[in-house]
């Protein structure tokens, strides 16, 4: 059975999908970009919202090697005295479809739920077949519902 548990092509256009279940979403879709020499491994993200629920940061990390954590991106939503706002990858990491996704979701973040000062984290595993079309239709709902072309059609147009 499936880690997700809200597929937005079984919700009514009007019902918002968890904040922390799209950011699963876009790195099930882009595992392997994020973790592409690797066959095991695991990645969290790292999330907070705040007073007003809206989204500060996420943060995106890798491990391939059991305690061993190295920050793959980061998305400040607004400047800080510490921060500029934007997407930056690090350690040399970059993946171009996971970025667009990521964008997304952190541009529609109102219509996501998101619960009011909330530090969030969650780890995936590496996804199943099963898991990847999952992330793969909602990517794909989402594009469709909010007028956003996935990276490969963007190249097309």
């Amino acid at each position: 059975m499936s880690a997700f548990t809200t597929p937005v092509t079984d919700l009514p256009p009007t019902q918002t999908v968890w904040l922390e279940h799209a950011l699963e979403y876009a790195v099930v879709q882009s595992w392997d970009e994020l973790m592409p020499a690797s066959d095991s491994g695991l990645i969290q993200i790292e999330y907070q919202t705040g007073d007003d629920g809206s989204l500060d940061f996420v943060k995106i990390w890798a491990s391939t090697i059991r305690g061993h954590w190295n920050l793959v991106c980061e998305s400040w939503i607004r400047p800080l005295w510490s921060h500029v706002a934007g997407l930056s990858f690090a350690n040399g990491y970059h993946a171009v479809n996971f970025a667009h996704i990521l964008r997304i979701v952190t541009g529609h973040e109102d219509a996501l739920s998101s619960l009011p000062h909330h530090h969030g984290l969650t780890q995936i595993y590496r996804p199943s077949d099963e898991e990847r079309q999952e992330a793969e239709r909602w990517t794909k709902a989402a594009f469709d519902h909010y007028g956003a072309m996935p990276m490969e059609e963007h190249a097309a147009a």
